[in-house]
């Protein structure tokens, strides 16, 4: 019996999925068992994503506020 990685799991999942979606007539949910296949992907709140995000935009702003940008 064969093992694979976590990425070769993941991978043969998406896979399966998205032939079961190409397979299924349009407006047909396509459901599928995730099992433990994502189980160590990094889960990160969007929340903080957009903290961040927010946090870059305003030091992005606060270094361009000097410069000249009529050229």
């Amino acid at each position: 019996m064969a093992y694979l990685t976590k990425k070769q799991e993941r991978e043969r999942f998406i896979d399966e999925f998205l032939q079961r979606l190409r397979e299924a007539p349009p407006g047909t949910r396509v459901y599928m068992r995730v099992g433990d296949v994502f189980r160590d992907a990094d889960v990160v709140s969007i929340d903080e994503l957009r903290a961040a995000r927010e946090a870059a935009l305003v030091r992005d702003h606060d270094d361009n506020e000097g410069e000249d940008t009529c050229r």
